[in-house]
């Protein structure tokens, strides 16, 4: 038998091609940037919703990657993973973090409320923008099957730019007391005479009292700042008295009090009597020193000068005593210092 052989010469073979449709995923993302050009390095950055009083914590944060950009993750034993590493991320000055996100479907951004803006610098400086609207950056990003397509910005908005503009005010306080002085309000510390300090009025308050100590003695200032760099200039100081005796005879105590207190006791306060001025006080009763020690003298027409700053009293008004080597008392009452003053004792402020 013989099998027959069918041989289909020249007959072409019809490849049939069929249109693929490559189907894609679009979606939208939507963020708004903070950029510092306040000159310095912007440190940590707050946002509050406007009307509202907290801030919370530091918002300039960012998951910690490693050297090929993947974020760090802590795997927990059934394979889930979590950001484990949050790290504060310092925005040098020209340079700019996103701070607001969001990622949905929709080409049109959530509606955000206006927010308090709030950032630090290296110099612990503080700047602020209020009630600011969130203009977001609309980002389109359509994914294919096969392939990824490429980003498309379809709105762009500018960041929210700080600058030096935006440095809450500050309070410059200049000692020109002739004296060191310590600040207490509104800020602590020491001062130099002739140096200066500053404070910033983070909280926006427009009458600041500020008080400074020299020796014993405080004062108060009430200053206005009105929304603007202020400077006070300090010149309050505690007076110098000279006190000379022309009673004709030698006087070896000199004793001080507030009005309507007792010649002896914590309240009296002697004065080092000494011939270049230097005043060393220590009160009655205390340390074994007596209203009667003998603490240098007074010669007859001679004088004795010293500072108020160390006079461990209220500041205000005094009586002044002075007794003479034959036990004799000299006062002068009520006696106001507001200034730099002499006072003269004669046989008419005997007692």
């Amino acid at each position: 038998m013989t099998k027959n052989k069918i041989l289909m010469v020249g007959v072409p073979i019809m490849v049939l091609v069929f249109g693929i449709t490559v189907v894609g995923c679009v979606s939208f993302s939507h963020t708004q940037a903070v950029r510092n050009e306040t000159g310095y390095t912007v440190t940590e950055v707050y946002i509050r919703d406007t009307g509202t009083t907290e801030w919370g914590s530091v918002k300039n944060v960012q998951a910690r990657r490693d050297a090929q950009g993947i974020i760090i993750y802590n795997r927990t034993p059934l394979g889930y993973g979590e950001v484990a590493y949050w790290d504060r991320v310092d925005m040098n000055n020209t340079t700019q973090l996103v701070l607001f996100n969001d990622s949905n479907s929709s080409e049109t951004p959530d509606e955000i409320h206006n927010k308090d803006i709030k950032v630090i610098d290296s110099n612990n400086l503080v700047y602020m923008k209020l009630n600011v609207p969130i203009t977001f950056t609309t980002t389109k990003s359509t994914n294919y099957i096969l392939i990824s397509g490429a980003d498309e910005v379809v709105s762009k908005s500018d960041p929210i730019t700080f600058t030096d503009k935006d440095r809450l005010p500050m309070l410059f306080i200049v000692n020109q007391t002739g004296f060191p002085i310590t600040i207490s309000t509104p800020a602590q510390g020491a001062i130099a005479n002739g140096a200066r300090t500053s404070w910033q009025n983070v909280n926006q308050i427009p009458n600041i009292p500020v008080t400074y100590v020299i020796g014993h003695v405080r004062y108060a200032e009430q200053v206005t700042m009105n929304n603007v760099d202020t400077t006070v200039t300090l010149t309050k100081r505690p007076p110098f008295v000279t006190i000379e005796n022309t009673t004709g005879n030698t006087v070896n105590v000199v004793m001080m009090r507030n009005p309507g207190t007792g010649w002896t006791g914590p309240n009296i306060l002697n004065l080092q009597l000494s011939a270049d001025g230097t005043l060393t006080t220590t009160q009655a009763g205390q340390a074994g020193v007596t209203t009667t020690e003998l603490r240098g003298s007074i010669t007859n027409r001679d004088n004795f000068r010293f500072w108020t700053g160390n006079v461990e009293l209220n500041p205000g008004t005094y009586d002044i005593r002075l007794d003479d080597v034959q036990g004799n008392s000299y006062v002068k009452d009520n006696v106001q210092i507001t200034g730099d003053m002499t006072l003269t004792f004669s046989q008419s402020d005997k007692r």
